[in-house]
C-alpha cells in the first residue's frame, strides 16, 4: 500500500514540475497570435535575438486590427500617435476582420523585452498591450 501512495506522490510531482516547465519561455521563429477585441492571444511571445521570425496573425475581432513592435525605451504610455512612428521597430499596419495573414521579419538584435501594441485608435488604451522578449542564443 505504501508503495502505491509513493508512486501517486511521485507521479503528481513530476506532473507539477512538467506543466511549470517552460511553456512558453523557449525562443521560437514562429508566432502565432490571435486577435479579438482587445487583446492578443498569446500576449508574450519569445524569439531568439537577430533571427528571421515568421509571424501568423488571425483578427477574430469586429474591427481591423494591426502589430507593432515598439523599439526598447520607446514603450507607449499613452494612445499611438504619428509622433510614435519614430518607436516603431516593426509593423503590419492592418490585419482585417475574420482574415490570417503571414508576414516574417528579423527579430531585434538586442535581448530584452520590446512592447506589442495595436495602433489603431483606442485599442492601446483598451488593454491590446503585448510583448516580445528577445533572447541571446
Amino acid at each position: 500500500m505504501k508503495k502505491y501512495v509513493a508512486f501517486f506522490i511521485l507521479l503528481s510531482f513530476t506532473i507539477v514540475l512538467a506543466a511549470c516547465g517552460g511553456g512558453g519561455s523557449t525562443a521560437s521563429t514562429t508566432i502565432n497570435v490571435t486577435m479579438t477585441d482587445f487583446q492578443f492571444t498569446p500576449n508574450s511571445f519569445t524569439v531568439p535575438a537577430g533571427q528571421q521570425i515568421t509571424l501568423t496573425a488571425t483578427n477574430n475581432g469586429a474591427v481591423d486590427h494591426s502589430f507593432v513592435i515598439m523599439k526598447q525605451g520607446g514603450e507607449l504610455t499613452s494612445s499611438f500617435t504619428s509622433e510614435d512612428q519614430a518607436n516603431v521597430y516593426w509593423e503590419e499596419a492592418v490585419i482585417p476582420v475574420g482574415q490570417t495573414t503571414t508576414y516574417t521579419f528579423t527579430a531585434p538584435s538586442e535581448p530584452g523585452t520590446y512592447q506589442v501594441v495595436c495602433a489603431v485608435e483606442g485599442h492601446f488604451e483598451a488593454g491590446m498591450v503585448a510583448k516580445l522578449i528577445v533572447v541571446g542564443e
